[in-house]
């Protein structure tokens, strides 16, 4: 999931439609996820489209080609029917899977299967499916999803341009946090909740009191377990929670942290992985399927395996000996990994797609 500025390879063929698309990407409901996940996948979805010389549409009583559908909300089922209605095609792209939205919200593990076929029945209303991995296609071919159309795999994408290495973050980053010079910093990003290891990192946390630990992301407290809210509540002092920030604060955080530490036991794809790994950072991750093979231990990131009850210990273990030098240094594969996910990679893919779509023809 890259978010940088899009370049084109050298040798790619650049499709050139007789005039550009008109992509509609309705605000609608979206608004509500303007700062998680789904909403950075838009954000890159726009830079990439604009890329390509395509305009972006907001209002669906406009005239459009195509129309990109990203959210779970209820109008994104109102949107296809109009698309549908209108004879425009719908690509619609599944960032969510039944098993990303357990231990998400208070609950949602009640109501997962029902979300589950809330979500099947969007995504087959697509007249293609896009989604960030490999992994995720497995997850949404399986048959309880239904989806008889193609489905393609397409990153999020991540601006290596904008984010990217920077030496002089470090000090900035301990100064915004009113931290000394030469504390160690331990980072993180997302939503608080269960799924994304919040649990276990503020434990791991608790555990090494030398250390500060930075969680950046906001959460509606409506929306926070009370396992989380009792886990936040009762952190130790070194535990920091700024909140949400802007990208260049978040850029700063990951390239002046002396690790990122992202616990997440389920993920499509994990755009702040790829912005973390884009600024150079040192990452911790727990082994789970959809990095065991993309982003392996000991080659692209660290991994601390399991979810037995000494996993904590095994973080502080493994984040310790990464803290202290001694486990190798991957920050040049890792941005490696992040480039081959760069916006402007994103961009040509998504030509393609619309090529082997037929919403647009070589001229």
């Amino acid at each position: 999931m890259v978010t940088g500025r899009p370049h084109a390879r050298p040798n790619a063929r650049p499709v050139r439609p007789a005039r550009p698309l008109r992509v509609l990407m309705p605000t609608g409901m979206a608004r509500i996820a303007k700062q998680s996940g789904i909403g950075a996948a838009i954000r890159h979805q726009e830079q990439a489209v604009r890329s390509l010389g395509h305009e972006v549409v907001r209002s669906p009583l406009r005239p459009f080609d195509v129309i990109h559908l990203n959210t779970p909300f209820p109008d994104t089922l109102l949107l296809s029917w109009w698309a549908r209605l209108r004879r425009r095609p719908v690509l619609m792209w599944a960032h969510s899977t039944e098993e990303d939205f357990r231990d998400s919200f208070t609950g949602a593990n009640r109501i997962a299967p029902l979300f589950r076929r809330w979500i099947a029945l969007l995504y087959r209303r697509g007249d293609a499916v896009i989604t960030p991995t490999p992994y995720s296609r497995s997850l949404v071919s399986q048959p309880k999803y239904g989806i008889r159309t193609r489905i393609h795999v397409l990153s999020n994408g991540v601006d290596t341009s904008f984010f990217r290495p920077d030496a002089s973050a470090r000090g900035r980053l301990r100064d915004s946090l009113g931290l000394p010079g030469e504390s160690r910093v331990v980072m993180s990003v997302g939503i608080q909740m269960v799924r994304k290891g919040i649990l276990d990192w503020v434990q791991v946390a608790r555990s090494m009191p030398e250390v500060h630990f930075v969680w950046y992301g906001h959460t509606d407290p409506r929306l926070i377990t009370k396992d989380v809210e009792a886990a936040i509540a009762s952190a130790p002092v070194n535990c920091l929670f700024p909140g949400y920030v802007g990208a260049e604060v978040l850029r700063d955080a990951y390239a002046g942290a002396d690790a990122f530490c992202f616990l997440t036991k389920e993920e499509t794809e994990g755009i702040v992985l790829l912005e973390a790994l884009a600024c150079g950072a040192p990452v911790l991750l727990r082994d789970i399927p959809i990095y065991r093979d993309w982003l392996p231990d000991g080659e692209v990131t660290h991994m601390v395996p399991g979810n037995d009850p000494s996993f904590p210990t095994t973080v502080k273990e493994r984040l310790g000996a990464l803290l202290d030098g001694e486990l190798p240094d991957l920050t040049a594969a890792g941005r490696a990994a992040a480039q081959e996910v760069d916006l402007g990679r994103v961009a040509e893919r998504l030509a393609g797609i619309y090529e082997a779509e037929g919403v647009i023809r070589r001229s």
